[in-house]
């Protein structure tokens, strides 16, 4: 086994082991397992959550894009920092704070019924973990790589899987969601720190052993490809592929996910989860740079550019290449502080849903917590082992994300609505209903003759949402939006008082 192999996982276990112990007896029952008790403050709420998001698709996928794209590929990061994470952290999860619920179903539910409820709490899971699955590939593959490949003495399955399923398991199972503030709080750091780092000891490698950053770019030059190593590559391919699927899939999926709102949960105060938000932004946005870099480096060398698969190979190959042991394992450790931190997240997020929304409310109302907190750690097992099988047999799973992804924006749009606008259950359900009939049509039948960035759910899955959410909303009669019923609430008391 590799020395960056051994240093990664040895780092991981440690970590995990000793935040565990020094987490113990904090969690006491099954609401401190799920909300760590609603007693953290802004550093580790922001930690909680900075990292969520993140996972393959801010790291793996964007670097294997790169080899086609070129460095405008980076629009996903910019856009989700800049973008989505002020949004979330200003206003939707302070919104979501205010409900007063656990889950963001048992959100909707309080918005426009039980019924829905149960049924965003029946598909949530299920698209939580199509992701896991990914998250789980994605590490596994980053194992497989730097542990030598077909030469190294893991096979990617099972070794590889199993051992980033252990590894999800170890970072939640103890103290669950306090656990994976603490966790990321610590990872944050070393995946800025190892990321940067490696990318400054290229640079010094280069120029040291070939012509420097300038012989980079004088390849892609002669190659008729300077564009790759720009960020103001507007072509259709990163548009229609990149920038705008990430306004939507980020904005709208990752608002609705309980994955994110999870996090919320910690927080003491609205100001908790508000303060981070210039860190948590930065973070965000910055983590994919570093394997951007590092990826279009990597194809410039004929010898990892003439690998089969080496879009995917790239960073693992150049960093076997140009980095020492140690700093091969900084590296593996900064990957995985994201697709981890992802997957732990995802894992803990549907099994709490499941547990709460489908256990608790609708079969077993008087369950005790000491039960809660036992049949939520069960459960984490359960879902891994729903997450392996097909993460074992299947060869692809990334090109699924889009489409799950796609599931949450017409409850995401419904749920805007309900907030802000107008609050109408049966509009609610037609303009769910008819998102997911998009999404599944679209992926059985598209139409032919698109350009490929067009064959995307997201467009369907948007367009026939906002014209059916807004259309009927117009139409029908409802209560109004949900923040305006707090404040003239609000009004009434003080003038009551």
């Amino acid at each position: 086994m590799s020395t960056a192999l051994i240093i990664a996982i040895a780092y991981f276990v440690l970590l995990s082991v000793g935040v565990s112990l020094y987490l113990r007896k904090k969690v006491k029952s099954g609401s401190d397992f799920v909300t760590g008790g609603s007693t953290l403050a802004w550093p580790l709420v922001t930690a909680a959550f900075v990292l969520a998001p993140l996972g393959s698709g801010h790291t793996l996928s964007l670097w294997e894009s790169s080899a086609t794209l070129g460095a405008s590929v980076l629009w996903w990061g910019i856009i989700s920092g800049g973008i989505f994470v002020p949004l979330f952290l200003l206003w939707f999860g302070p919104w979501f704070r205010s409900l007063d619920v656990k889950t963001f179903p048992e959100g909707m539910g309080k918005l426009f019924g039980k019924k829905i409820g149960w049924l965003i709490s029946a598909v949530f899971p299920a698209q939580l973990i199509g992701i896991c699955i990914a998250e789980v590939m994605a590490t596994a593959t980053a194992f497989y790589a730097l542990s030598g490949g077909k030469e190294g003495v893991l096979e990617y399955s099972p070794d590889c899987i199993i051992l980033a399923v252990v590894l999800t398991i170890l970072y939640i199972i103890a103290a669950g969601l306090m656990q994976v503030a603490w966790m990321n709080l610590f990872n944050a750091i070393m995946l800025i720190v190892g990321s940067f780092l490696a990318v400054f000891y290229t640079g010094s490698w280069l120029s040291k052993e070939h012509a420097g950053w300038g012989g980079v770019a004088e390849i892609y030059a002669n190659a008729g490809e300077a564009w790759k190593i720009s960020l103001l590559d507007f072509s259709p391919g990163i548009v229609w592929g990149v920038m705008v699927p990430c306004l939507f899939l980020v904005v709208f999926m990752c608002s609705a996910s309980q994955a994110q709102n999870q996090p919320m949960l910690l927080a003491k105060s609205d100001s908790d989860v508000r303060r981070g938000v210039f860190w948590a932004a930065f973070i965000n946005s910055m983590v994919t740079y570093p394997w951007v870099v590092l990826a279009l480096v990597g194809m410039t060398f004929a010898g990892i550019a003439g690998l089969e698969g080496a879009a995917i190979k790239s960073v693992p190959e150049l960093a076997l290449m140009a980095l020492p042991s140690w700093m091969v394992g900084l590296l593996m450790i900064a990957l995985l502080a994201a697709t981890l931190s992802t997957t732990s997240i995802l894992t803990l997020a549907s099994s709490h849903i499941i547990v709460h929304d489908i256990f608790k409310q609708v079969v077993h109302p008087k369950m005790s917590d000491r039960t809660f907190l036992r049949l939520t750690r069960m459960m984490i097992f359960v879902c891994m082992i729903l997450v392996i099988i097909p993460a074992l047999t299947s060869p692809r799973i990334l090109p699924l994300l889009m489409w799950i992804f796609s599931f949450a924006i017409p409850v995401f749009v419904v749920y805007l609505i309900g907030m802000l606008w107008k609050v109408n259950k049966a509009a609610a359900w037609i303009t769910i209903l008819a998102g997911y009939a998009a999404d599944f049509l679209w992926t059985i039948v598209p139409p032919p003759g698109l350009p490929q960035e067009l064959y995307l759910n997201v467009y369907p899955t948007t367009i026939v949402t906002l014209v059916a959410g807004i259309v009927l909303n117009l139409i029908l009669p409802g209560k109004p939006g949900y923040l305006r019923q707090i404040k003239a609430e609000a009004r009434q008391a003080a003038a009551g008082a």
